[in-house]
């Protein structure tokens, strides 16, 4: 089966996005400094003093230094793929379920290692830098992220019908994915979320390349 490309009007115009979500999702307080500088924030915690002036630490006392790792494109790029990940989960707990092509089957089982591996690591990686647990994504219809209609649809699929509308989730979904990654290493600035993101554009990138070898098996 040839691969048939992902219509235009799906394919998320992926630096416009982050540079939107890169600004909406940053801490109020590190957008003021944002404009005069991209690096990292430093704020430190000095004792108050009962007193109308601060105290100053004892010598050789504690000073507590928070430091963020995460630009605007980590936190967007964060924020985004946690429910990408998740929302494809019942996707391919359907492929194993009901596909009969066993290729398919073997991909979304391997993808289904893969989510369920890197959802951890998201999720820590988004409790540290501090952003909401209700992503705000959620819901909403893009390319890549699969909604509720979505997912009706295929569930009530059968045979060849349900194969093809998985597969041209799958495809849409791995290629949306790996755009973002490639965002995410052009444009972030956190090593801990670049280097994930590599991992992302590898996964997605071998599993894509897999799918139309699993559609003309078996």
């Amino acid at each position: 089966m040839p691969t048939a490309p992902v219509p235009a009007e799906r394919v998320l115009d992926v630096p416009a996005f982050v540079r939107v979500r890169a600004f909406l999702r940053v801490p109020a307080y590190l957008r003021i400094p944002a404009v005069l500088c991209m690096g990292t924030v430093l704020v430190v915690l000095g004792g108050c003093g009962a007193g109308t002036q601060s105290a100053a630490p004892p010598p050789g006392g504690p000073v507590a230094v928070v430091a963020s790792e995460f630009g605007g494109t980590d936190l967007a790029w964060v924020e985004l793929m946690i429910p990408m990940d998740e929302q494809l989960l019942p996707v391919l707990d359907l492929v194993t379920a009901k596909a009969a092509d066993p290729g398919l089957v073997a991909v979304a089982g391997e993808l289904h290692g893969v989510y369920s591996a890197e959802l951890p690591r998201l999720r820590a990686i988004s409790d540290q830098a501090g952003l909401p647990t209700d992503s705000p994504h959620k819901g909403h219809k893009m390319p890549g992220l699969v909604d509720a209609d979505r997912l009706a649809a295929l569930r009530a699929g059968t045979g060849e019908a349900f194969e093809k509308q998985a597969l041209d989730i799958l495809r849409e979904h791995l290629t949306q994915l790996a755009n973002l990654a490639g965002s995410e290493l052009t444009n972030g600035t956190s090593p801990t979320v670049k280097a994930l993101a590599q991992q992302v554009a590898k996964t997605r990138g071998d599993a894509n390349a897999k799918l139309p070898a699993a559609a003309t098996n078996g």
